[in-house]
C-alpha cells in the first residue's frame, strides 16, 4: 500500500500535469517544488523538502528570498566612483537599494516596498500629462501601465528645460511627447531600429499639437551611433530605456553610447531589474549590480545616480566625468511624504513575571527568585522546563542564567496557540558555545539567530503559550535561572 506521503505527491504530479499540460514522466520534482514555494510564500511556512529532493533543491531557504551565487567570492576593487562625497555616498546607497529588490523576488519585493512604491505611483499620477491618443481621437487615456507612467515620470525628473534630448529607441513616442510638453525641452532627436513605431509616433504627435515641434525621428542602429553623429544634434542629454536588454551585447552597447556621447553630456539608461520581466522573449539577458558596475567601468561611465524603478527597472544616470552632476543635483522628485508604515502594533516588550510562569515536565521544579520578581531558578531532571502566557507573539526574547553549562545540551522553544503548534525554534549549542553565567536570545517566527535556528511557523499573531524546554543529560539534575519577555 503506497504512504500517505506519496499518494499527496502523485496528486500533485497529476494536478501540475493538468494545469500547465505537462507529458508524464517518470519524476517531477522541479515542478512539484515550484508549487511548494509558491504555497511557501502564500502561507509564510518554509519549504519543506522530501529527503530525495533535497539533492535536488540544494539549500535554498524558498525562492520568495533570492540566493546568492554560493561560488561568488568577495573583491577588494575599489569602486569607480564620483568626486563628490556626498553624491557618491548616494550611489552606494542606490546600488544597495537595487541589490535589496534583486535578492527579494517581485512579489518578496512588493510586501518589503509597496508602501514607497504607493508614493511614486501617487507622485506620477498627479503630476504626468494624460495625452490624446491618435487611434481614438479625443480621448485622454494614456495606453501605457501604472509602472510605464512612473518610468515617463522618472526620466522627466532628470531633464531640463532647454536640453537637446537624442533618445536610442524612442518607441511610440509617449516619452518624447511628455519631454516636449511638460519639461520644456529644446529639440528632441530620436531613433529605433523597429520601422513602425516611426508612424505610431508621428501620429501621437499630431494629436497633442506638436507637429510643429523640433522632433526629429529616424531609423537607426544603436551600433552605428558615433560622437559625431550625437554631437551634430546638440545634444545634452542622451536617453537609452528599456533598450540595452535587447540587444546581443549589452556591454558593447553601452560602450558605444559612453563613445557617442558628446563632452559635457549625460546619459540616463535602465534595465529590467534582475528577476523581473523574464517572460519577454525579446529580453536577451539579464542584468544585476555587480554586471552592471562592471559595464559602467568598462564603458569609463562614472554613476551619478542610481535607483531601483516601480519594482521593474534599474535607472542610471551617468557621464564619463566624475565631477559632481548638475543634473542630478537639479532633478526634481515625488514631496517628501511621509509613507513609514509601522512593523508592529506594539512597541514594547512586555516582562513575564515569575508569578504567570508553569513548570514544563515531569521532573521540573520552578522557584521565584527573591529579588528579581521576573526571574525563576529552574531545575530539571534530565528535560523540563518553562511554560507562560502571551499575547501574540512577533518576538520573544529569553535569558538563561546557567552555573554548569556542560550539564546542558539541548534547548527547544515554541510557541502555541490553542493546541495548534504556531512556531518553534531549537539549538544544540556546540562546545564552548554555551558559557557560564547569563546568556540573552532573542527570536523571531520564522528567522535564522545567531544560536536559535527558526523551524516551521504559522501565524502567530494569535500566539497564546510559549513553551521553553531544556535537555540536560541524561539522569543528570541541572539548575538554571531564567526570564522572559515578548513583543505582542
Amino acid at each position: 500500500m503506497a504512504s500517505r506521503g506519496s499518494n499527496s505527491q502523485s496528486r500533485v504530479r497529476r494536478y501540475v500535469r493538468k494545469v500547465l499540460g505537462v507529458l508524464p514522466g517518470r519524476r517531477d520534482e522541479a515542478l512539484i517544488g515550484m508549487l511548494r514555494h509558491a504555497r511557501s510564500f502564500v502561507t509564510g511556512r518554509p519549504v519543506q523538502q522530501p529527503a530525495a529532493a533535497k539533492a535536488i533543491a540544494g539549500d535554498v531557504p524558498g525562492r520568495w528570498l533570492r540566493v546568492v551565487d554560493p561560488t561568488a567570492t568577495g573583491s577588494r576593487q575599489l569602486e569607480r566612483e564620483v568626486t563628490d562625497p556626498t553624491e557618491a555616498a548616494a550611489v552606494r546607497a542606490g546600488w544597495l537599494l537595487v541589490d535589496a529588490h534583486e535578492r527579494l523576488s517581485r512579489l518578496g519585493a512588493r510586501q518589503v516596498f509597496q508602501h514607497e512604491l504607493d508614493a511614486w505611483h501617487a507622485y506620477a499620477d498627479d503630476t504626468i500629462a494624460l495625452l490624446n491618443h491618435h487611434a481614438k481621437p479625443g480621448s485622454m487615456a494614456v495606453p501605457e501601465s501604472k509602472i510605464n507612467r512612473l518610468r515617463y515620470r522618472r526620466t522627466m525628473d532628470f531633464a531640463q528645460p532647454g536640453d537637446r534630448v537624442f533618445d536610442v529607441g524612442f518607441g511610440r513616442g509617449y516619452l518624447a511627447a511628455q519631454l516636449i510638453k511638460e519639461r520644456g525641452i529644446e529639440a528632441y532627436h530620436g531613433i529605433d531600429v523597429v520601422q513602425g513605431y516611426l508612424k505610431s509616433a508621428l501620429g501621437l504627435f499630431e494629436a497633442n499639437g506638436l507637429s510643429d515641434a523640433s522632433i526629429d525621428l529616424e531609423i537607426g542602429d544603436l551600433f552605428e551611433l558615433t560622437r559625431e553623429k550625437v554631437e551634430g544634434t546638440g545634444a545634452t542629454l542622451m536617453i537609452c530605456c528599456e533598450v540595452l536588454e535587447h540587444v546581443d551585447d549589452a556591454e558593447l552597447a553601452l560602450r558605444t553610447l559612453a563613445d557617442a556621447l558628446p563632452d559635457g553630456a549625460d546619459l540616463l539608461f535602465s534595465v529590467p531589474l534582475h528577476g523581473r520581466m523574464e517572460s519577454t522573449w525579446g529580453h536577451l539577458s539579464v542584468f544585476d549590480v555587480a554586471r552592471l558596475k562592471e559595464m559602467l567601468d568598462g564603458a569609463g561611465l562614472h554613476a551619478h545616480h542610481v535607483e531601483p524603478l516601480s519594482n521593474a527597472w534599474t535607472l542610471v544616470v551617468a557621464s564619463r566625468s566624475p565631477e559632481v552632476s548638475q543634473r542630478v543635483r537639479n532633478a526634481s522628485g515625488r514631496p517628501p511624504t511621509r509613507v513609514s508604515a509601522p512593523l508592529v502594533s506594539s512597541r514594547t516588550f512586555l516582562r513575564i513575571d515569575a508569578k504567570d510562569m508553569r513548570a514544563v515536565g515531569g521532573r521540573t521544579h520552578l522557584e521565584p527568585d527573591a529579588k528579581d520578581g521576573d526571574k525563576v531558578t529552574c531545575t530539571i531532571t534530565a528535560e523540563g522546563g518553562v511554560s507562560f502566557p502571551v499575547d501574540g507573539l512577533e518576538a520573544v526574547r529569553v535569558l538563561f542564567d546557567v552555573p554548569e553549562p556542560e550539564q546542558l545540551l539541548r534547548f527547544e522553544v515554541t510557541a502555541h496557540e490553542g493546541d495548534r503548534l504556531a512556531g518553534q525554534w531549537s539549538w544544540t549549542p556546540k562546545k564552548g558555545a554555551l558559557v557560564k553565567g547569563v546568556q540573552r536570545f532573542s527570536m523571531r517566527p520564522g528567522e535564522k539567530g545567531l544560536s536559535f535556528n527558526g523551524g516551521p511557523h504559522r501565524d502567530v499573531r494569535n500566539a497564546d503559550r510559549v513553551e521553553v524546554r531544556v535537555h540536560a543529560v541524561p539522569g543528570a539534575t541541572a539548575t538554571f535561572g531564567f526570564k522572559a519577555a515578548f513583543l505582542p
